[in-house]
């Protein structure tokens, strides 16, 4: 699952990056050439990606990409946290819920 998520991240941001040096360059499908997309800011996908207007003024796509970002940091530590523990966020949630004195991450790295 990883995998597939890298890559079609990828796909996206080489895109993205090929507006920015060529806008307009991605407007295009690349496979049904019958379709393409609308006018919109360089680098930011807009459009059919932002069908209700959230985004309208600098300070708000800033404050998306920020979330954006925030949440691929935390879906790391999720994903850390299973390696070290081998268990999901939740269970390791609860494990420390039902003894807080003695589930800590001093214990985990410990033992």
């Amino acid at each position: 699952m990883f995998v597939i998520e890298f890559i079609l991240f990828h796909y996206v941001e080489i895109r993205r990056w090929q507006d920015i040096k060529n806008p307009g360059s991605v407007n295009q499908d690349p496979i049904f050439k019958s379709y393409s997309l609308p006018p919109n800011e360089v680098g930011y996908p807009g459009g059919i990606f932002n069908p209700l207007n959230f985004a309208p003024t600098p300070e708000a796509k800033e404050k998306e990409i920020a979330n954006g970002r925030l949440a691929m940091l935390a879906f790391l530590g999720f994903v850390i946290q299973h390696n070290v523990t081998g268990k999901g966020p939740f269970d390791n949630l609860l494990q420390h819920l039902s003894d807080p004195w003695h589930n800590t991450i001093i214990q985990t790295f410990k033992g």
